[in-house]
């Protein structure tokens, strides 16, 4: 391989690497908190309380998106 190339390269290739490696260790993190979370019933609940206002909060959001998009943006921007 021309060495230029590589010289060049070796950047790009290092944060191509580091973020591979982030992605799979929070990944991994990821699964384990969510087996956390499942197994105690009080955070399952908060979780499930969480994800019901998440949506509610979406479905208001999109039906502000018809009478004021700028607001509708806005609000995009800063809560999801």
């Amino acid at each position: 391989m021309n060495r230029k190339f590589v010289k060049e390269n070796k950047q790009v290739l290092r944060e191509f690497i580091g973020k591979l490696l982030i992605s799979l260790i929070t990944k991994k993190n990821k699964r384990a908190l969510d087996k956390a979370i499942d197994a105690d019933p009080a955070l399952k609940k908060n979780r499930q309380e969480m994800e019901k206002l998440t949506k509610d909060i979406r479905d208001r959001i999109n039906k502000l998106q018809k009478t004021n998009p700028e607001i509708a943006k806005n609000l995009r921007q800063a809560y999801l």
